[in-house]
């Protein structure tokens, strides 16, 4: 009888290992998945941070274009940041291709547009003629149901 008993003991010795062995499998896996999961991550918080650089450093040099296209015309030029430049260059009347390139390269364009814009005279005798101008104001959407000629107030 001593003897079944011994065997019995010696076969349930080595399922302990295997188990071990499947357990140890899953949580390297585990552990695996989870560290390219927070690389993933953190690579596409440095392509959001970059891209909301390079629109901000565009949305700048817009305002400033903007503001010195008044009193001159801009063919071409560069404006310097702190994290990288950004290059203006005109296409047509108007349009300009504004490229953004980053220290670390990461580059960036749009084209914007920008009218036409009028002088510091002109635009004073606009806004004269504009608030001392008294004629009354005719709402000719409703002209039909008012009769014609009715100057309708709200």
């Amino acid at each position: 009888m001593r003897h079944s008993v011994k065997k019995t003991i010696e076969q349930d010795e080595g399922s302990l290992l295997l188990s071990t062995f499947h357990l140890l499998f899953f949580i390297s896996f585990l552990i695996i998945s989870l560290t390219s999961i927070i690389n993933n991550q953190l690579m596409q918080l440095q392509l959001v941070s970059r891209a909301y650089e390079a629109k901000a450093m565009i949305e700048v040099s817009q305002t400033l274009l903007r503001g010195k296209n008044e009193w001159e015309n801009v063919e071409t030029g560069t404006i310097y940041f702190s994290q990288g430049e950004v290059t203006i260059e005109k296409k047509t009347a108007g349009e300009y291709e504004l490229e953004a390139k980053l220290n670390n390269n990461y580059t960036s364009s749009q084209t914007i547009f920008i009218d036409k814009t009028i002088s510091k005279e002109e635009r004073k005798k606009k806004r004269d003629n504009t608030t001392t101008s008294k004629t009354p104001v005719k709402d000719t959407s409703s002209e039909e149901k008012q009769g014609e000629g009715s100057i309708v107030t709200n």
